[in-house]
């Protein structure tokens, strides 16, 4: 198509568009409508831009599937996490927002190695066919195995209770008695009513689950919650950085590694993905499974009480290697160093990303259930507002100031917004507390 690196760049950042816009867009709708329909929605759109994509023979058409893809993509990084909250306790959140963050880099590191090859062998227009393939066959599995997960809870009529009778008060005295005692304390048991129904296979598919709330608050509530609580804005900030050095890392390959001393190939340069996705896989189970154990461990010494800001008191490990693993990227390939040691540094780097992205989204659903819809549409919005501009700015600041001094600055930016883990560990209790008032008014709203 004869596209230049520049034109590339402009369809990146129409994508985060599309993605900034999508999770404002879909959200309210998986509200007002359930979960469901939007995932069919947006599984139908990735579908048919990436078949698009494989026919596309102009530029306008370069920029308009990736602006669909990034609308349809914008399920992924807000709607999901909702879903997480309808279905898993507290202390399973943690290893299934790892499983998550594990599916998302995959689909960031491993894709690339497969389409690399694939471009080589076949050309590019077979990975997108692939692609929509791939989509087509989870459009069919969300169609026949997809259940809605949106709870409608049904207000039960209470009947009045008996007319109040007066009551003499020597009766009052004679009937109470001197206190004898504690008893033993008895394990309480809920057990299931079994006479009550299960939906049928055709109510729990049902295309969408309707509740009347007005919906239009939602388009809204999303920017007053990312500003106003603390933890989502903490949240927000890791992971917009986190992903925002994962684009440069990830543009960087496809810029220096073609050239002298490297000279790799398309296929070459997408197993370069193989270090940052092992460390990822790594970070993911430590922020995520361990964190879910470490949270019992912490609550025990604390008699017994949980508080959600114990998620980042492990994050200390974490936060050097993702500092240290992008100016160990940046140093190595700016010497022209064995290709082994940048797959060292995106390893680390990697298992940084895996392990604070994964905890930062558990610390907002843990602190703020009630509105995790709004709460990760805000911070996807934020991410993806961040990445925008990031394609523009990669090349001038690479030629400017050259990949060492570019990664060394990436580190240390990287390193001060992690280390305000900190406050969030020391204050994050206080200010939950202050916001409370607010955060009850809002989950009532959801209500």
């Amino acid at each position: 198509m004869n596209v230049t690196y520049a034109q590339l760049n402009n369809a990146m950042s129409v994508n985060f568009v599309g993605l900034s816009v999508g999770c404002v867009l879909f959200i309210p709708l998986a509200k007002k409508f359930g979960r469901r329909p939007v995932y069919l929605v947006s599984t139908g759109i990735m579908m048919a831009a990436s078949f698009w994509s494989s026919w596309m023979k102009s530029l306008p058409e370069l920029y308009i599937t990736n602006l669909l893809h990034g609308l349809a993509g914008a399920t992924n990084e807000s709607i999901v996490q909702i879903t997480v909250a309808d279905i898993f306790f507290v202390h399973h959140r943690g290893g299934m927002n790892g499983l998550y963050m594990t599916m998302v880099m995959i689909g960031s590191f491993l894709t690339p190695m497969g389409a690399g090859t694939q471009a080589t062998r076949a050309g590019w227009r077979a990975s997108y066919r692939a692609l929509g393939i791939v989509n087509a066959v989870l459009f069919g599995l969300f169609v026949f195995l997809y259940e809605e997960t949106k709870y409608t809870p049904v207000v039960l009529g209470v009947g009045s209770g008996p007319e109040s009778q007066n009551i003499p008060a020597k009766s009052i005295e004679s009937s109470q008695q001197p206190d004898i005692g504690c008893t033993d304390r008895q394990e309480s048991r809920h057990e299931l009513d079994t006479t009550i129904s299960l939906n049928t296979w055709r109510q729990r598919l049902a295309l969408v689950t309707y509740t009347a709330e007005p919906i239009w608050p939602y388009f809204y509530r999303p920017f007053v919650v990312l500003t106003t609580f603390p933890a989502v804005l903490f949240c927000a900030l890791q992971y917009a950085l986190g992903v925002a050095w994962l684009t440069i890392l990830s543009s960087v390959l496809g810029l220096v590694f073609p050239m002298p001393p490297y000279n790799f190939t398309p296929e070459q340069i997408g197993f370069m993905s193989i270090g940052p996705f092992v460390g990822n896989l790594l970070g993911s189970a430590y922020g995520g499974f361990l964190g879910d154990r470490s949270i019992l461990f912490f609550a025990r010494r604390n008699k017994g009480y949980y508080e959600p800001e114990m998620r980042l008191y492990i994050l200390h490990l974490p936060a050097l290697t993702l500092a240290g693993g992008l100016i160990m990227f940046g140093v190595t390939i700016s010497r022209g160093l064995h290709w082994i040691w940048p797959s060292i540094g995106g390893a680390l780097f990697g298992f940084g990303l895996g392990s604070i992205g994964d905890a930062a989204l558990t610390l907002v659903i843990d602190s703020y259930r009630d509105i995790t819809g709004d709460a990760f549409t805000g911070v996807a919005f934020l991410r993806n507002a961040i990445s925008i501009g990031i394609p523009f700015a990669i090349s001038p600041w690479l030629a400017r100031s050259g990949a060492q001094d570019m990664f060394i600055a990436c580190g240390l930016i990287s390193l001060a917004v992690t280390l305000t883990i900190i406050p969030m560990v020391l204050y994050g209790k206080k200010m939950r507390v202050v916001t409370a008032s607010r955060y009850r008014t809002m989950a009532s709203l959801w209500h």
